[in-house]
Parts: C-alpha cells; sequence; structure tokens
C-alpha cells in the first residue's frame, strides 16, 4: 500500500488544474524503491490525461494512460495493449485504516523562502523550502521519527491556477503530517512548479534507518488546446479491478 500511495503522489506531483496546457516531466526516485517515470501531461480546464512513457511497474504501467474528468482525483488508468481500465479515487486512499495503524505526535512543519530560484525551461523561479517531522507510532510497538524535506522552483509565469498534486489542498490523507504538509506547502508555493525535490527521512534511535528522495523536472510547457477526445475512454476496452482492490482483498 505505501509503494502504492507514493506512485500515485510521483505521477501527479506536477498535475496543473488549469485550461490548455501540455508538458512533460520525469521524476527520478531512490531508496526504497527506484524508478524512473516519464510522463507527459495534457490539461484542459478540469480534464487531465498521463501518457505514461515509462511508470512504476505497478499503478502506471509503461505505456498506460491516466484520464480524470475533476483535476485528478478520480483517475481512470488505461492499458492500450490489453485494452482495459480500472478507476481509482485518491480520496478513498484516506484510508481510515491507515490512518488507525500511525498515531502521529510532535508534528511540526516550517515553510522558507529561499529566494531567487534562477531561470529554468527559460522561466524565473522562486525557491521555497517545506520541512515536516513527526514522531510515528505504527501498532502497539515500533516508534520511529519521519523527517520530510520538500523543494520547489515555482514560476509565477505561468498561473497559480496551474499549481501541482502537492501544491492544493485536496483533502485529508489520514496522516496528519502529511496533511499538514501538503497545506503548507500549498500556501507557500505560488506559481507553477518547474522543479521538485523530496527527501523523506526515518530514523529509529537517532539513526537513519531509511531514506528516499523523489526529484521531479518540468520540461516542454506549451498553452494549447487538447481536443476533448483525448479524455474519453476508447470503445471496446474492459473495465478491470484495481492493484489496490486487488491487495485489498
Amino acid at each position: 500500500m505505501k509503494r502504492i500511495l507514493s506512485s500515485v503522489v510521483i505521477a501527479l506531483a506536477a498535475l496543473p488544474a488549469m485550461a490548455g496546457i501540455t508538458y512533460d516531466f520525469r521524476t527520478v526516485t531512490t531508496g526504497l524503491q527506484g524508478t524512473d517515470q516519464r510522463v507527459h501531461a495534457s490539461v484542459e480546464g478540469a480534464n487531465v490525461r498521463l501518457d505514461f512513457e515509462t511508470g512504476d511497474g505497478m499503478l502506471f504501467r509503461n505505456g498506460a494512460v491516466a484520464v480524470s474528468h475533476d483535476g485528478g482525483t478520480k483517475l481512470t488508468v488505461l492499458d492500450p495493449q490489453a485494452k482495459t481500465f480500472f478507476d481509482i479515487d485518491l480520496s478513498s486512499l484516506n484510508a481510515g485504516e491507515m490512518a488507525n495503524m500511525f498515531k502521529l505526535s510532535n508534528e511540526k512543519v516550517s515553510v522558507k523562502d529561499a529566494g531567487d530560484g534562477g531561470v529554468m525551461e527559460g522561466y524565473p523561479t522562486q525557491r521555497k523550502t517545506v520541512t515536516a517531522g513527526a514522531d510515528v507510532v505504527i501498532g502497539n510497538a515500533m516508534s520511529m521519527h519521519f523527517e520530510v524535506t520538500m523543494e520547489s522552483w515555482s514560476t509565477a509565469k505561468i498561473p497559480m491556477e496551474a499549481a501541482g498534486f502537492l501544491q492544493r489542498r485536496t483533502g485529508n490523507t489520514g496522516l496528519p503530517m502529511l496533511d499538514k504538509l501538503i497545506a503548507a506547502q500549498s500556501n507557500a508555493v505560488k506559481g507553477f512548479p518547474l522543479k521538485q525535490i523530496t527527501t523523506v527521512k526515518v530514523m529509529k534511535g537517532g539513526k537513519t534507518t531509511l531514506e528516499m528522495s523523489s526529484t521531479t523536472t518540468v520540461s516542454n510547457v506549451k498553452q494549447k488546446t487538447v481536443p476533448a477526445a483525448s479524455f474519453v475512454v476508447p470503445a471496446g476496452y474492459r473495465r478491470v479491478a484495481s492493484p489496490i482492490d486487488r491487495l485489498m482483498k
């Protein structure tokens, strides 16, 4: 479940919510799981389409297509080769059972303006840093400390409405630390994120036991009209159970 949730966040890390824009993004993750996702995004209003050149191998396979009609909360994931599709509702991943598994305390979030971020893809950027931390008890025994650092290089030359998944308040995740992190970055980052680096550290007894880092870079941004047919499930596709449904069973 953790890996699936991570994949969803990575895939949506740069999703915009504005009319008529396309771009490419690449997310390289190291640590707990090594992935190199390359995606082409097309957006028209609340309609979103993601074409995965390379996915995570689980939720989004190579060649998969994901479409949404509400800015990315509910997704239909297509397998063009098998001509199948499945639906996932990200709001349902708030997972009450996960909230019950984790008990958090000493939660802290800090937002800093790091100044001029330089020029990226021809756009001037502003750099922001968001840090969060919490003590976490899993179940009735294991106790750990989580630290999350997120750096963002955003441009005001692309409307703030194009801000990404992690820059928008999309509801509760069920984990207070992550909720605060998302809310803090939503308020702190202005404009469209052209680059983001997220690092998660898990510590036990003062020592780092796990570290994972994801870097997302955006390129080839174009404002253009996207045909309505791009967001429609083609005729002849068959609905199947999602990987999340199969996992829960």
